[in-house]
């Protein structure tokens, strides 16, 4: 008897011939997600599982196409696969456990009771998912106002309550932007393009930051964010994405001259296309806009509105490893503060990358001119690299790392230079208990002088981050996290230098 295992990049259907009682993998678990007549349904899984950094392949068997992931010595890791797959909706993926040699049907997981395989109807549509989610946290400071000296300690409550909703229906949230006022066009880092395997994909997320503290109540504030995306795939490789993030927030007491509270409103839209011209050659284009008004006067000029357009061309030289080059165009418009109006060029060449199902990334490096409206201009190297690499199915490591010019927080500074350099280890010790570890350093370089303190220099930050914080899952419902955060910024002001030591637990319930 020979088993048929059909790989599907695109199209592309490679068979596979092994002799009867030779596992495929050398691990003794692996996780079903799914079981097709249409082998073009079951690649279409297999293609959206590969960019979950999952590794999974498809099985002919029985008249049917069977997308099985993962190879694990213990079926406790092959648990933590399935769960993540139930996440994003995949809702009767199962067990199976392979024998060494001839056993293969005996020592399997049966399906749910009262389920039915997954069929092609996962592209269908279908009904969506509303997922309500709550949080309770403590947090601790000893510096809440992030001053050298005259600390101030206190204790603040945190309660989240949002909710998210997705058409058609999946388990997992499907966004995670990062805007920064200071950043120009509101990324803090380039997105990536996901492809959902949906002719469309609809995602919808509201939630709030309550903060009351327990000394400090003139400190109390409420935070709103509303995250938004639709996507649509046509026939003939065109994808169409819009983003919208909207926030109600402040920034880091201490980010500018005072230790007040900066609050501020900010909207970010993004309009990404993706065309595929061939099977090699890939193009993509990008709209955005980005607008943040400060409640304030007295931060009056950070008011601006900037409009982004941006074009890439990827070339793919290895089935899973692409060449691209991109420019990038931004016009920052000043509400009051005109003389910061700007213009931005940058051209990239980098290298983008999905290896395997367990590492992504990207690296872009290149030439960046900020013209400013009044004359005179800032000509600087600039660079991105993006990391994100699962090496077993317990542990992980998030990388990033920048150069680039952002906006000024000081209003006689004409714009920054920011380098800055993170990364996250993350590390499951059982089924439900996770850490990680975080540390981060960023300098900001201000361009144009400022006397402060009996100082006059260009202002030079350097700003270190350490984190460290333990989860417990009591249900797939129901956790809880434990965690150290530490802050420091050095700074060639000494009065702009703080450190400051946090401890918070939180508890969080969603379904």
């Amino acid at each position: 008897m020979k088993r048929k295992v059909l790989f599907f990049p695109g199209v592309l259907l490679v068979l596979f011939f092994q002799t009867y009682g030779i596992c495929l993998a050398s691990g003794r678990y692996t996780v079903q997600g799914g079981s097709f007549s249409n082998p073009e349904n079951a690649g279409r899984v297999l293609h959206y599982l590969g960019g979950s950094a999952m590794d999974c392949s498809i099985r002919y068997s029985d008249k049917l196409y069977r997308v099985e992931c993962g190879s694990f010595d213990s079926r406790s890791d092959a648990k933590v696969l399935r769960t993540r797959m139930e996440n994003i909706g995949f809702k009767d993926v199962f067990i199976l456990a392979e024998a060494a040699e001839v056993k293969e049907k005996g020592d399997r997981e049966s399906p749910p009771p009262g389920t039915k395989p997954l069929t092609g109807e996962i592209f269908e549509r279908r009904g969506g998912y509303i997922h309500p989610f709550l949080s309770f946290g403590l947090y601790y400071t000893d510096n809440l106002f992030n001053t050298r000296d005259d600390k101030k300690d206190d204790l603040m409550m945190v309660i989240t309550p949002g909710v998210w909703v997705s058409l058609p229906r999946v388990k997992q949230r499907l966004l995670n932007i990062r805007t920064d006022n200071i950043s120009p066009g509101g990324l803090e880092l380039s997105l990536f393009k996901e492809r959902f395997p949906r002719r469309y994909q609809t995602y919808l997320l509201y939630k709030a930051d309550i903060e009351q503290f327990k000394r400090y109540s003139s400190e109390n504030t409420v935070n709103h964010r509303v995250d938004g995306l639709f996507q649509y795939n046509f026939r003939g490789g065109l994808s169409i994405d819009l983003i919208d993030q909207f926030q109600k927030s402040h920034d880091i007491r201490g980010t500018g001259v005072t230790t007040e509270l900066d609050k501020f409103s900010s909207n970010l839209v993004n309009l990404l296309l993706v065309y595929d011209l061939s099977e090699k050659l890939k193009l993509r284009a990008e709209y955005s806009n980005f607008l943040v008004d400060y409640d304030e006067s007295r931060n009056d000029f950070r008011d601006r509105v900037d409009n982004g357009l941006t074009g890439y061309l990827f070339y793919r030289f290895m089935p899973k490893t692409s060449f691209f080059v991109q420019y990038e165009f931004l016009d920052i418009d000043y509400d009051e503060d005109t003389v910061s109006d700007s213009k931005e060029h940058h051209l990239f060449a980098g290298i983008q990358w999905d290896i395997t199902a367990k590492s992504k990334g990207r690296f872009k490096a290149g030439y960046g001119d900020k013209d400013f409206s009044t004359g005179g201009d800032a000509k600087d190297f600039i660079f991105e690299l993006q990391v994100d690499h699962q090496f077993t199915p317990k542990t992980s490591l998030k990388l990033a790392a920048t150069r680039r010019t952002n906006e000024t927080t000081i209003s006689i500074s004409d714009y920054l230079l920011s380098t800055a350099v993170r990364a996250e280890y993350l590390q499951r010790f059982t089924g439900k208990i996770t850490g990680s570890l975080g540390l981060g350093y960023r300098n900001d370089s201000y361009r144009g002088e400022l006397t402060f303190g009996g100082v006059t220099d260009e202002r030079d930050d350097d700003i270190y981050n350490a984190s460290l914080a333990f989860q417990y899952e009591f249900k797939d419902w129901l956790k809880a996290d434990l965690g150290y955060i530490y802050t420091k910024r050095d700074s060639n002001f000494p009065d702009f230098d703080f450190t400051n030591n946090t401890l918070f637990f939180r508890i969080t319930g969603s379904l």
